[in-house]
C-alpha cells in the first residue's frame, strides 16, 4: 500500500508541474509571435501613383519598380535593354504596381536569373 501511495504522490507532482509550465509557456510563444509579426503590410493599387513607397532607396543604383521610367530600368538594371524596361513599365501601367519585388517575374521575358542578379537594387 505504500508503494501506491509513493506512486501516486510522483504522478501529482508530475501534473502540478505541467499544469504550472504549460500556460507559462505557451504564453512566452504568443508573446514571441507577436513581436515577429511584421510591422508594415502593402497593399496592392491599381494605380502606381496611389502606392505609398515603403523601402527608401539607400543608393543611388537602387531603382523602384513603381515609379521608374523604362530609361531608368534600363540604364539602372543590369541584363535588359529598352524593350524589357518598357515591358516592366507597360505590366504596371497594365495590372497596377508592384507589391513584392517578386511579382517582376510575372512580366513576359524577366526570369529568375534577372531577379537574382538586380534583387539589391530594386525596391518597392
Amino acid at each position: 500500500m505504500m508503494e501506491w501511495n509513493k506512486y501516486i504522490k510522483q504522478g501529482l507532482g508530475t501534473v502540478l508541474m505541467v499544469a504550472i509550465l504549460c500556460p507559462l509557456s505557451v504564453s512566452a510563444a504568443v508573446k514571441k509571435a507577436e513581436t515577429e509579426k511584421p510591422v508594415t503590410s502593402i497593399m496592392q493599387s491599381q494605380n502606381s501613383d496611389e502606392i505609398k513607397s515603403t523601402n527608401h532607396l539607400t543608393s543611388p543604383d537602387q531603382v523602384n519598380i513603381n515609379q521608374a521610367s523604362a530609361e531608368e530600368l534600363a540604364r539602372k538594371l543590369s541584363g535588359i535593354g529598352k524593350q524589357k524596361a518598357q515591358a516592366i513599365v507597360e505590366y504596371r501601367e497594365k495590372f497596377g504596381a508592384f507589391n513584392a519585388i517578386e511579382n517582376i517575374l510575372e512580366v513576359q521575358g524577366i526570369g529568375p536569373a534577372f531577379l537574382e542578379k538586380n534583387r539589391e537594387k530594386l525596391v518597392l
